[in-house]
Formats: structure tokens, C-alpha cells, sequence
């Protein structure tokens, strides 16, 4: 990712390290929801499986919104630019999880809501997993 300094001499572009964890976060959500997935289809079947696949996904997807919202370089060029991007990017993902659940709950026969949501839960809980694989020491 290229550096782009701002008046000051700071880089507005998010750090290698940053990067990293963003990504490693997401990686692990994604291999959380399709980890999960696999259980349940393994157990259950594909009827249950598919609700908790695609909640799993609505944990993954607006959460990428949100990194690339505040990890572009524009969102750090100050202060306040990076709140903007971290509150728009904050909106969006609420926009996009609702969304995506309403496309679900619409579509998808039979739902197995139970299965829906806890793909969902799954993949939220997966972050705390993904920063201790990041590797980074403080």
C-alpha cells in the first residue's frame, strides 16, 4: 500500500502491522463461518448448514466494509477524517448487517433462524481468536 504524507510528514497510509491484523481478523472470521458451516453440515445437513454459512457471512462482509472504510489511506490523513471514515464505515456496516438479514429472512426456505444467528454470533466471537493469531507482540 503506498505512504501518502500529509502536511505534517505523517502517512495518512495504515502501517504493514495494521494491515496485517485487519486482514488476519477477517481470515479468521471467514474460516470461522466456513468451519462452522462444515459442522453443521457434516451433522445436519445442507438445510442447516446454508442458514449458518450465510450468517457467518453477514459477520464477515460489513466488518470488511468497515476495515476498508478505516484502513484507507484518505480516512488517516487527520485526525478528523479518520473519524469520519470510522463513522460512516461504522453506519454502513449496521446498514449492510440489516440488509443482508432482511435478504435472508426473505428468501431463504426454510430459514432454521437458530442456525442463522448463530453463524452470526460465531463469526463476532472469532475476533478476539483472530487477534491472538496475529502474531504481533507488544
Amino acid at each position: 500500500m503506498p505512504h501518502i504524507y500529509n502536511a505534517r510528514g505523517f502517512s495518512a497510509a495504515p502501517a504493514d502491522w495494521q494491515v496485517r491484523t485487519v486482514r488476519t481478523i477477517l481470515l479468521t472470521q471467514l474460516a470461522t463461518a466456513a468451519g462452522v458451516a462444515a459442522v453443521v453440515w457434516i451433522g445436519l445437513g445442507t438445510e442447516r448448514a446454508a442458514p449458518t454459512l450465510l450468517g457467518g457471512l453477514i459477520g464477515v462482509v460489513p466488518n470488511a466494509f468497515l476495515a476498508a472504510r478505516v484502513m484507507s489511506p484518505r480516512a488517516g490523513s487527520s485526525a478528523k477524517s479518520l473519524l469520519r471514515a470510522g463513522w460512516l464505515g461504522e453506519i454502513g456496516k449496521l446498514a449492510i448487517a440489516a440488509l443482508l438479514f432482511a435478504a435472508v429472512f426473505t428468501t431463504l426456505r426454510p430459514l432454521h433462524p437458530g442456525f442463522l444467528f448463530a453463524g452470526y454470533i460465531a463469526t463476532l466471537l472469532a475476533i478476539p481468536v483472530g487477534l491472538l493469531f496475529d502474531g504481533r507482540r507488544t
